[in-house]
């Protein structure tokens, strides 16, 4: 029954304020952006979108302050006091925020493996009235040991328009493959009719080029089209997708800063809610008459919004290379983390 009833509580707050914060988000983002869009249908997939991408930034958020808003009504109310007299321990009472708390965390990880973690590239693309664009032009990259160069990418049907592969030996170009077209199959693309160029030395030593006719090249493993794509326009990834595309880039020896960075952002940086819940809730006297309720409240706010901004200019430091991510992330919610479970543990020494 004690589980329940907090849990519902919690649960209940931490909704009110969640759905609060993002329809604020997005309807004030709406007024200032509506009115350019183009059709009604646009404007609710707009709209709609950047809900979404309110509910991925701001859920940590709701996560303590529905917690704070739960813990100062029990206070307010004398429940924690009864709950105290009942014999209901520290330990005992902050489960159930830990289970929804938890519960929410793994819920929004899950979503951002769906396209709900491109919500804000497809708002930006509505408002820009690119929606239906849904290729890229002149891509070049490194590939291997050679470059490669796109004329169209068409990740919607699997395609390649103009593709060119320039293959180095030390530098320079030795040979190159060249086809009109090639096709996405489960983890490669096939080109048909490749015109393949190789530089040869004849018999009196002087270069020739060579020209050789192709049916089929089976080359670009693992190049996914959608990743490729975001990849090469700086559009946001699922976590799948990032997590392959760091592979990836990896394999390639391409930075790996910002991809890194994102994937941090969408599971670990989440995780300091449940920290800091933890160590507020701790932090709570059981009675009202110990306590100044506004003054502890801002200061619970104003805390919780100086930690998160703290955490989001270190992702963005992060994402710049300016630091590892790892030191940029990881780090602080190791301490954060520490500070929390030495907090649980001296949570049974008073009241």
């Amino acid at each position: 029954m004690l589980f329940k009833y907090v849990a519902w509580h919690y649960l209940k707050n931490m909704l009110i304020i969640l759905l609060g914060l993002s329809g604020l988000f997005a309807g004030l983002d709406f007024l200032m952006n509506g009115s350019s869009l183009p059709s009604f249908n646009i404007k609710v997939l707009y709209a709609f979108n950047k809900w979404q991408e309110a509910l991925n930034l701001l859920y940590p958020l709701a996560i303590i302050f529905g917690a704070i808003w739960t813990t100062i009504f029990f206070i307010k109310q004398n429940t924690l006091g009864a709950l105290y007299a009942l014999g209901v321990t520290r330990r005992e009472l902050i489960k159930p925020f830990l289970t929804v708390a938890t519960g929410t965390y793994l819920m929004f990880v899950g979503l951002n493996f769906t396209s709900f973690a491109t919500a804000q590239d497809t708002a930006w693309m509505l408002k820009q009235n690119r929606y239906a664009q849904s290729q890229t032009e002149d891509l070049f990259f490194k590939y291997n040991n050679s470059f490669v160069y796109i004329g169209t990418l068409i990740p919607r049907e699997y395609r390649i328009k103009e593709l060119t592969i320039f293959e180095l030996k030390e530098g320079k170009v030795i040979e190159t493959f060249t086809a009109k077209e090639a096709w996405y199959n489960i983890f490669e693309w096939v080109a048909i009719d490749v015109i393949k160029k190789t530089k040869v030395l004849d018999a009196l030593g002087n270069q020739r080029l060579k020209v050789e006719h192709i049916e089929v090249l089976h080359t670009l493993t693992n190049y996914q089209p959608e990743i490729l794509k975001s990849i090469y326009d700086g559009e946001s990834l699922t976590l799948y997708g990032s997590i392959m595309a760091k592979k990836l880039l990896a394999s390639q020896g391409v930075s790996t800063y910002q991809i890194r960075a994102n994937i941090y952002n969408k599971t670990i940086m989440p995780l300091f809610s449940i920290a800091l819940l933890m160590i507020l809730l701790f932090r709570f006297p059981f009675h009202a008459r110990y306590m100044n309720i506004a003054g502890t409240t801002v200061q619970a706010l104003g805390g919780t919004l100086f930690i998160w901004g703290i955490l989001f200019a270190l992702n963005r430091i992060g994402q710049s290379g300016t630091i590892t991510p790892e030191l940029a992330l990881i780090l602080p919610m190791t301490l954060l983390w520490t500070y929390a479970f030495y907090a649980l543990s001296q949570a049974n020494k008073h009241i």
